[in-house]
């Protein structure tokens, strides 16, 4: 007897302890299952969406890369268009060039650019009289 208790009191006491210890243990298993199986289905998911979106990246690559393709034909044609007009214009000025013209060459005109603005002056040395003062300076006289 252990302190004044029948020792089939203490066994019972001792296994209704252990039965409620496997319950609690029997929950926490099953919330951890249930905790598993929720981490399964996220993972699942997860991994379904992730195939989504690789196959739709490389459909979006396949896609573009098909529309640079495209795209470098187009110009390839617009430089070649843009080349033979290019072409057909430079021959075209080369003939007229080399044909004889039946009108004489017309008379260069100059530009106003040159032309000074305002009254014309001389710029003779004259000396008139005896005066040194300066070209065209003095009396009018005539000899």
């Amino acid at each position: 007897m252990c302190g004044g208790r029948p020792q089939a009191h203490v066994d019972a006491e001792a296994q209704r302890e252990r039965d409620r210890q496997n319950r609690i243990a029997q929950e926490r298993q099953r919330e951890l299952d249930r905790l598993a199986r929720e981490r399964e289905a996220t993972a699942a998911a997860q991994q379904a969406q992730l195939q989504a979106l690789q196959r739709q990246q490389v459909e979006s690559e396949r896609a573009q890369r098909s529309q640079v393709a495209q795209l470098g034909q187009d110009q390839q044609q617009r430089l070649a268009g843009i080349n033979a007009r290019g072409a057909a214009v430079s021959q075209s000025l080369q003939i007229l060039a080399r044909t004889p013209s039946k009108q004489a060459p017309t008379a260069a005109v100059d530009d106003n650019k040159n032309r000074q603005q305002g009254a014309r002056t001389t710029t003779a040395n004259l000396r008139m009289g005896s005066g040194s003062y300066g070209a065209g300076s003095g009396a009018n006289f005539s000899v």
